[in-house]
This record gives C-alpha cells, structure tokens and sequence, in this order.
C-alpha cells in the first residue's frame, strides 16, 4: 500500500472515534431523546369536582332553646318648672338609679344594664289675654321658656325569659313611665349556637343535604360522586315559625369526581 493512502486511512479512523460518541451524545439530546432517557412525571392535576349547598334544621330540645335574649326598654319622664329644672335633673336620675337596683335585685345582671340618654326639652308659654306680642316692631322676641320636660332612659339585656315579667314589674314600681321589651340583645352579644349534639346533627343533615344535590349533578352530567375533598360552614341563625323553628345550619361541600 502507497504510505500517502495508509496514512490518509489512520487519519479518518481517528477521525471517526472522535466524531461518532459526539453523534450519539447529540441524538440523545434530540427529539428522541424521550426514548432514550427516563420518563418525567407530569405535573399533578386537581381534578374535576362538584361543589354543593346543603341546608340542615337543628330541632330544639328546651321551650327556651330558639328564644332569642330579650332587651328591656325603660324610660322615665317628669316635667318642672323653669326655676326648678336643676331639682328635676337630680331626681331623674335618682330614678333611674333606683331602677337599675330593683333590676339587679330581681335577677337582672348589672353588667346588661345600661343608661342611655337624659334630655330636656323646653315648653314655652302660651301667650294669654292680655300679654304684649312677642313681635315688637317686626322682630320676634325672645320665648320664654315655662317649663321642661325631662325624660330619662336605660336598656337592660334580660337573658331568660322567666326575668322578664319580674323585670317590667320592677321597673314600673321604682318610677318608670313606659316599659317595653323586645326581641334581640342590644349589648354585646356573646356567641350563641344550640348544644353540640343538636348542632352535630344538622351538620350531618346539611351535608346529606349537600351530597343528594351534588350525586343529581354528577349523575346528571354522566359522572359518578367520589370523597369529600372540602368542607365549609356558613353562620348559624335561629329560624322563624313552626314547624321549623330552631337552628338553620348551612355547609358548602366539595365533591371529588370519581375516576
């Protein structure tokens, strides 16, 4: 063999070691390089669901389960004269005083008891015959104020209804002028939910309530219902008139779709 050729031969072998493991690193990292390497994971899903609001009666189990605490309305009225208007202030709220006792001696907390306003409001004299108009040469005089009536008010939070008859009775006997009671508690309310047995009850009857709505969906839409994936409650609230009267308990639920 010519040496030239016998070179130029040893030349492109080496040539070719070189270039074919480059080749092969450059196919792997091609477009079939999902051939030949490791599958990845794909990225997780959530899925589809089916969200549903179910609605559940918690039934009471006391007479005074569903009412609500009652808020007594006291007001206390007098009139003086201009002159005596300053002894009439003092006895008002000597009333009211005496009021907030007798509350407190028949059960009534003292801390539901609360004064709300003291106001005055002037009466002027009528003019009688004989007396100079209160117009003097087109401008109208000074009234003069006759007299004031004075009335005083507190609220108390009763919290059972076996207080309220002894309440109102207490309140008219130590000077009030009108009582009234009425439903709801003015002052701070502390959180009220019926007993936990009641109340698990219709937590469990609202999402029975949630899961029926959200199987018609399912079914509906050629699905079929899977687990519970989340679950949030809405406020209780007491509900009004029979045969319902209670608790209402309202529970947003979120249904997997079975696979």
């Amino acid at each position: 063999m010519n040496p030239l050729r016998a070179a130029a031969a040893i030349a492109l072998l080496v040539i070719a070691a070189l270039v074919l493991p480059s080749s092969l690193i450059a196919l792997a990292s091609g477009p079939g390089a999902a051939i030949l390497a490791a599958p990845v994971a794909a990225p997780a899903s959530e899925g589809p669901y089916i969200t549903a609001i179910g609605v559940g009666i918690v039934t009471p189990t006391t007479a005074d389960f569903v009412v609500t605490p009652q808020t007594l309305f006291v007001n206390a009225q007098s009139q003086a004269e201009a002159v005596a208007v300053d002894r009439a202030i003092d006895e008002m709220q000597a009333r009211l005083t005496a009021i907030k006792s007798a509350l407190e001696t028949v059960g009534v907390p003292a801390a539901g008891i609360r004064f709300v306003a003291l106001n005055l409001n002037p009466q002027f004299g009528v003019l009688k015959p004989g007396q100079p108009s209160p117009v003097e040469k087109g401008q109208p005089l000074p009234q003069q104020v006759a007299s004031y009536t004075i009335n005083g008010s507190l609220q108390a939070d009763i919290p059972t209804l076996k207080l309220l008859i002894p309440a109102i009775n207490a309140a008219n006997a130590n000077g009030a002028t009108t009582v009234n009671a009425g439903g709801g508690k003015m002052g701070p309310q502390a959180p009220v939910q019926p007993p936990q047995a009641d109340l698990e009850k219709g937590i469990t009857q609202a999402i029975a309530s949630a899961r029926s709505t959200a199987d018609a969906m399912a079914t509906a839409s050629g699905k079929k219902l899977g687990d519970i994936r989340s679950i949030a409650s809405q406020q209780l609230f007491p509900t009004c008139c029979p045969p319902n009267n209670g608790w209402q308990v309202q529970v947003t639920v979120t249904f997997n779709i079975a696979p």
